[in-house]
């Protein structure tokens, strides 16, 4: 008995895995490389950097009789979340980074989960856990419980037809995500660590072969993470499906996601935007489909200052944009006088 065979289009996400047969490409997006962002048809463009507002001096000073409690603990979690990462610090920095978002944008962006694993789709297979979040925010009116620290849907570590799976409806859908570069690294090292049998030798050869393994892993600029790609295309993919009583529904249209992580040396944000266009997220439903529109993915970067904490609101507004920290005034920064009223600087 044979089995039915579509022969892909070409063009397509499986002609795409044909022509490059012996490449290691259908893999977990940990182990993707450059090549998966090329093959993607994904190009990342950084933009000027978003250093205004600032006031004239830098930092409040912090035992000011002036300076409102709220200034000091924002400074305290900016601290936090630009402190040397250690093993025991992983969770504080998270938490740092949630009060952050919260206190600058407590109405848009107080609903977050952290340690989220996002998942992927291709065609009619579904690909638990695939990516992982530091921290998630979804839209404030959304409307599904956000306090536990588990997968966005689902626990299981296979891939199951999708048609069998419920996923969650598309208002439900993540807005913004951050990612920390560390973490990437951490799990890439782990993904490709080889154990030692008891009193047995090291095998040579097998550790020259890993080493070049994770060395292709690295992104040739680190600001440019193919993992970042994979995230962004996870989170475009909640907003395209929705599951009602006939089951699972498929809705293209291009979805505007966000990413977020810190620099290499912690001083600043570094926000990622990008528009996941309906022929791409088509190209993932129907891999064996040629794209039908443009599929590329523009992805724009901008680094934003952490510091001074004062004008941080308005620097981070600019660059999210006001569909997800709200309403906001990017002329004036905000302060809070001792008694918490506010005030324009």
């Amino acid at each position: 008995m044979h089995r039915n065979y579509t022969t892909p289009q070409a063009g397509s996400l499986w002609a795409v895995l044909l022509d490059n047969r012996g490449t290691s490409l259908f893999v977990s997006p940990i182990c993707w490389t450059d090549l998966h962002t090329n093959l993607l048809s994904c190009r990342f463009r950084q933009l000027p950097e978003q250093n205004t507002p600032t006031p004239i001096s830098s930092r409040l000073p912090r035992r000011s009789p002036r300076t409102s409690p709220k200034i000091v603990a924002l400074c305290r979690d900016l601290d936090t979340l630009t402190s040397t990462e250690t093993p025991c610090n992983m969770v504080e920095k998270n938490r740092a980074l949630r009060d952050v978002m919260s206190t600058l944008f407590p109405i848009h962006l107080s609903k977050s989960r952290t340690c989220v694993e996002l998942d992927l789709r291709f065609g009619d297979l579904y690909y638990p856990n695939a990516v992982l979040c530091q921290v998630l925010w979804k839209h404030p009116d959304a409307s599904m419980l956000f306090s536990s620290t588990i997968s966005w849907t689902s626990n299981r570590s296979t891939s199951v037809p999708i048609a069998s799976m419920d996923v969650n409806i598309a208002s439900d859908a993540p807005i913004l995500a951050y990612v920390n570069r560390s973490n990437i690294n951490k799990m890439r090292k782990k993904r490709l660590r080889m154990t030692r049998g008891r009193d047995g030798p090291d095998n040579g050869p097998v550790h020259r072969l890993q080493k070049i393994r994770a060395n292709r892993l690295v992104p040739s600029n680190v600001n440019e993470d193919q993992y970042f790609l994979a995230v962004m295309i996870a989170m475009a993919q909640h907003s395209v499906y929705t599951d009602n009583l006939e089951g699972l529904n498929f809705s293209p249209k291009d979805v505007r996601v966000r990413l977020m992580t810190t620099s290499k040396n912690n001083d600043a944000f570094i926000v990622y935007t990008a528009t996941v266009p309906a022929a791409s997220l088509m190209m993932f439903h129907k891999p064996h489909k040629a794209p039908v529109g443009d599929a590329q993915i523009l992805v724009d970067y901008i680094r934003v200052p952490i510091w001074p904490a004062m004008g941080l609101k308005e620097r981070l507004g600019q660059v999210l944009g006001r569909e997800v920290v709200g309403h906001f005034d990017q002329d004036n920064m905000e302060t809070f006088d001792s008694q918490g009223r506010i005030a324009k600087a």
